[in-house]
């Protein structure tokens, strides 16, 4: 995207769509740390806001950029909108950016990934000027 920008029509939604996903997912992966898979599916669906609030319990930090385009992302509709790529006028309410999303995906995925470590699910490992994150 970043290439080849595109000032109109909705070449962006499909990628939108996959950096919330990602970000859902990681959410999803954190609170399965303590959940089954049907409470996961029960109790918190696709939820970000019941997802995020479990998640912080068990150690992740959000800041408050991040927090924003969480807020935005639990309107449903503005998912439904990425994914089925929804016509028509739009406020600012109703959108991501996506470089807004690039971000926020990133950031949980590190912040995630500092959670694991600090739990010593995972640890580091240097070769050289090469770091490599897996498992204990």
């Amino acid at each position: 995207m970043e290439r080849h920008p595109v000032d109109i029509g909705h070449a962006a939604k499909p990628v939108q769509f996959l950096y919330s996903h990602a970000i859902e997912l990681f959410l999803k992966a954190l609170v399965r740390q303590e959940h089954s898979v049907e409470t996961l599916k029960d109790q918190f669906g696709h939820s970000i806001k019941r997802l995020l609030a479990e998640a912080e319990t068990l150690g992740l930090v959000v800041p408050c950029e991040d927090r924003d385009v969480l807020a935005i992302m639990e309107n449903t509709d503005v998912l439904l909108q990425m994914r089925y790529i929804k016509t028509g006028l739009k406020t600012l309410l109703e959108t991501v950016e996506l470089e807004k999303l690039r971000r926020t995906a990133l950031s949980i995925r590190d912040r995630f990934l500092d959670v694991l470590l600090l739990k010593g699910d995972l640890r580091e490992r240097r070769r050289g000027e090469v770091v490599e994150i897996g498992p204990v």
